[in-house]
């Protein structure tokens, strides 16, 4: 009986829309949602007639770039929706899909040349052709097109020993783009490159003691984060993947011993992100002296101070063991740098230079990471530090890293590739916030020096020595000090991200 007096209502406003033309409800307007971008890209005019929303089918098109095509004389309109057909007609509840005929409960309804069309009803069959398309009447919204999420549920249960978390994603995640850490009894998983929708579609369930809240946060355009609430203590965590299934496995130890091959592993993996050895490499030295200032300055002088600076902030505020490249103005080969911090075992590898430019106007800072120059720019600071094999006595092994496609492939088969990004991004930050000087970046480029090394590995422009400003401001010990303390902080953040996992 419900059912039937809406209808009957709805059939009376229908009615008073035909017979009394001059005759309209209230407007209100209701806004037009881009799921992905999250912004309203357009505002349609509603009218409501028996508590139903209309809309005029033509706005509708436009505001959702649909084709339409109305015919007056037969008062049809019709819509073209990718490969799909929907005709509608005037005063009839019946809407003919390609060559399908659908009944909605109400009539549409038409008006000085208008057709409006109930949100309620005609939703629902734009969503049964496939097309990203929602209404809530609660919030006055059509949300159209889809956010991409690559999470999409979590089920979470109690073990014997511990509880267990299952992660779906749509696609894989690597394990360097998950970083997990707890605080204040909320357990943290970080996923770099996912998307969750938080608005509730995340399908979660729980059916654990131990973790009795969950909460999806979209941090960033980058990186998405499951907050997980729990009551108790974590006294070991692993995180491992099922390619197969696209799933991120999430085991929490909480109770119990648990087997000693399964503890030897989480314990190898935590010793590979125990940061305790880094190697710093000042640029250039001896019979090489790098770039050449306007005053004269020698860059090979300029990073060797900097990296005493950098090597006592890093014993300072680090336990870890600290080695330079060379101890002195002394040359030492590109490739024996990289061979050296494998030798001694190094986590880290960090090589200070200063750049230079024939246009004496450039200047600011860069920090690099290994990889194909994808501008003129950056092509140009690595040939110039790749040159100094004119200095080595041989020039024979490098011959195979002059190629272009070594290099791409260098790239691609470096492991520690997004863990030197990430640490590229950190130390460009940290400059940014304690140095005065233009930041150019992170950028990529095919640098000698850096081939080689087993482990995260970054170079850094600390300014130009070809520029009076930055020339000078490199030569002060206070603004060395800066970019040390920055290069440090930088590596502090690196340090406990991944240490953490």
């Amino acid at each position: 009986m419900f059912y039937i007096k809406r209808v009957t209502t709805a059939f009376l406003w229908t009615s008073l829309l035909f017979f009394f033309p001059n005759f309209l409800p209230a407007a209100d307007y209701i806004s037009v949602v881009d799921k992905g971008k999250g912004a309203s890209i357009a505002t349609i005019k509603t009218i409501e007639a028996g508590r139903y929303h209309y809309v005029s089918v033509e706005e509708l098109a436009r505001a959702l770039s649909f084709q339409v095509h109305s015919d007056s004389r037969k008062k049809q309109i019709e819509l073209q929706l990718l490969d799909n057909t929907v005709r509608l007609t005037a005063f009839s509840p019946f809407i003919k899909i390609n060559s399908r005929l659908v009944q909605i409960p109400i009539s549409v309804l038409y008006r000085n040349g208008t057709f409006y069309i109930p949100l309620e009803f005609f939703i629902p069959l734009l969503s049964d052709l496939s097309l990203p398309v929602e209404y809530s009447r609660e919030h006055r919204e059509i949300y159209f097109g889809s956010r991409n999420e690559n999470l999409v549920s979590v089920e979470i249960i109690d073990l014997d020993n511990g509880t267990l978390a299952r992660i779906q994603g749509q696609t894989l995640f690597k394990r360097s783009n998950i970083f997990t850490s707890d605080s204040n009894d909320w357990f943290y998983i970080d996923f770099y490159g996912g998307k969750v929708d938080t608005s509730g579609t995340f399908d979660i369930v729980n059916k654990s003691n131990f973790i009795y809240n969950v909460i999806p946060i979209q941090l960033s355009e980058e990186t998405c984060r499951l907050s997980f609430q729990y009551r108790g203590r974590i006294k070991e965590r692993q995180v491992s993947i099922d390619e197969k299934q696209r799933q991120v496995i999430i085991s929490l130890r909480t109770r119990e011993k648990i087997s000693d091959s399964l503890l030897d592993e989480l314990e190898k993996e935590r010793q590979k992100w125990e940061i305790d050895t880094i190697v710093i490499d000042p640029g250039h030295g001896g019979k090489d002296p790098g770039a050449i200032g306007r005053a004269g300055t020698y860059e090979k002088y300029i990073v060797f101070e900097i990296a005493r600076e950098l090597k006592k902030q890093l014993q300072r505020n680090l336990n870890a063991k600290v080695i330079l490249t060379r101890d002195r103005d002394r040359f030492v080969p590109l490739r024996q740098r990289t061979k050296f911090a494998n030798e001694m075992g190094g986590k880290l590898f960090v090589s200070i230079h200063a750049d230079a430019n024939r246009v004496r106007s450039v200047n600011g800072f860069t920090v690099y990471f290994m990889g194909p120059a994808k501008t003129e720019q950056a092509r140009e600071v690595a040939q110039f530090e790749n040159s100094v094999i004119r200095f080595e006595e041989s020039q024979d092994p490098y011959a195979s890293i002059s190629d272009l496609s070594f290099i791409l492939g260098a790239n691609a088969q470096n492991a520690y590739n997004k863990e030197s990004q990430d640490l590229a991004a950190l130390i460009e930050r940290e400059l940014s916030l304690h140095c005065d000087m233009k930041s150019h970046g992170v950028r990529q480029a095919g640098f000698y020096v850096l081939h080689g090394a087993s482990m995260p590995n970054v170079l850094i422009e600390t300014g130009y020595i070809s520029n009076y400003r930055d020339e000078r401001k490199l030569q002060e010990k206070n603004y060395q000090k800066n970019i040390a303390l920055a290069i440090c902080n930088g590596i502090l953040h690196f340090k406990r991200r991944y240490e953490s996992l």
